[in-house]
């Protein structure tokens, strides 16, 4: 028989029927009549047992109290006594608590009308007070949050918690406080078979959220990054540090703009794949005529040249890529750039080898760059992103507030391009266009 549920031990009450005792006794009409013939009367208990629930015991008060002294009552003197202290006397009905690891303590130490009534109440159980207030008055700080749990808001502690007793810890119901969770959460069990798990969930869901209620969204411990930062301290110290911060982090989503924060298919616990994660808030980067994307970009990465969190470079870029229009090269100009490919292709004016914008062996790139006063920036031809172009050559780039078309034509060994910069100029590398005289002697 379960733990609570009413037993007849220590007394039995007299079988009723027409209003009379068919086993002797005193003649009774109701399943209180005993009670209030004796005690329950308007000149003594009047209002005891006037609650929706009534304590089947007091069927007959002797069946927990006793006389000690007649006659009843006395003024200044107590003539009936409890028949046993609590719990001895409760556990006469109900089954003794103390079998199980955790023993919640009102019933540990046996002071049952601590949350029960014992005679009635109008709660569920007899409790003295509404079950949410009830453990508020121990719990405060679990039943006052701002935010507040949905079972605890709805006064619902026992959705959680044994009330009485259990093999787990904080009296919870069953083992593991993610399967606690997965009670109602469906969704999160089901997304925890993704392929990329946070290893947060391994310390349970309390690592991150508070299960009674907090001043945070979601019921995190704390806000936003800050509570990504309890863990990603090399994130944590960059953004703090760098000069450059990715409006994301510091933005209403926080990480969980980017990231899952339970579990992903994706790398990084991204929400999308990477490329698609950026695009969704940077769409205009590459349009649909785009047929030629940048090497990282076309595998579906955005972060070999973007830092996703800090950077000390404007736009988060990984390495320094000069601002303006004209920067004369230097050995350590085009970090960014030189990340991934070689310099040889701007370091030799001649060259069979190095770079396929040669007329002949005249390396073109190396003329274009290598100027002290109007060295021009890889951005000035190129579009980083992407182009529907070979070589990543742009049909136009911004030059102050012009938008300076280049009219690049590629041929099968060459190509030619009409930029506003100078006139239609063309290059082959097998027969060179352009005929380089060599310097005539002095003298």
């Amino acid at each position: 028989m379960s733990r609570n549920r009413f037993r007849v031990r220590r007394w039995t009450a007299p079988l009723l029927l027409g209003g009379f005792v068919l086993a002797g006794g005193m003649c009774a009409a109701s399943r209180d009549a005993v009670a209030q013939e004796s005690c329950v009367t308007a000149q003594c208990h009047a209002t005891l047992l006037k609650a929706g629930n009534v304590h089947p015991a007091t069927e007959s008060c002797d069946a927990c109290h006793e006389s000690v002294s007649t006659p009843h009552p006395q003024k200044g003197k107590k003539t009936f006594k409890l028949a046993q202290e609590p719990p001895d006397l409760c556990v006469n009905c109900h089954e003794a608590f103390g079998k199980k690891k955790n023993v919640h303590p009102p019933a540990k130490e046996g002071i049952c009308t601590t949350c029960h009534n014992p005679h009635a109440s109008n709660q569920p159980k007899l409790l003295v007070q509404p079950l949410k207030e009830l453990c508020g008055t121990c719990h405060e700080a679990e039943t006052s949050a701002k935010i507040p749990h949905g079972p605890v808001a709805a006064g619902e502690c026992t959705l959680c918690h044994a009330p009485h007793e259990s093999d787990q810890p904080s009296l919870l119901l069953k083992p593991g406080e993610e399967w606690m969770c997965f009670s109602c959460h469906l969704d999160l069990q089901e997304s925890l078979q993704k392929k990329n798990v946070h290893p947060a969930l391994s310390g349970g869901c309390t690592s991150c959220h508070n299960p009674h209620g907090t001043t945070y969204p979601k019921l995190l411990i704390d806000e936003g990054a800050q509570l990504c930062f309890q863990c990603h301290d090399p994130i944590a110290e960059k953004v703090a540090k760098s000069p450059v911060v990715h409006a994301a982090v510091k933005g209403p989503g926080n990480c969980a703009a980017c990231h899952s924060p339970h579990a992903s298919d994706n790398a990084k616990l991204l929400v999308k794949p990477e490329k698609e994660t950026c695009l969704g808030c940077h769409a205009g980067i590459l349009t649909k005529d785009m047929t030629v994307l940048h090497g990282p970009i076309n595998q579906g990465k955005c972060a070999p040249c973007h830092d996703p969190h800090g950077a000390q470079n404007a736009k988060l870029l990984m390495k320094a890529f000069p601002e303006g229009d004209y920067v004369p090269y230097t050995g350590t100009e085009y970090a960014l750039c030189f990340g991934c490919h070689n310099r040889d292709l701007m370091q030799y004016p001649d060259t069979s080898f190095a770079t396929n914008f040669r007329d002949g062996e005249r390396n073109l790139h190396y003329l274009h760059v290598n100027n002290k006063q109007k060295g021009r920036s890889c951005a000035l031809c190129h579009n980083m992103h992407g182009s529907r172009s070979p070589r990543l050559i742009a049909d136009s780039v911004p030059f102050g507030k012009w938008n300076l078309p280049l009219k690049f034509v590629k041929t099968q060994t060459g190509g030619s391009c009409a930029p506003g910069c100078h006139r239609q100029q063309a290059y082959d590398r097998q027969s060179a266009v352009r005929k380089v005289e060599p310097p005539k002697p002095a003298g």
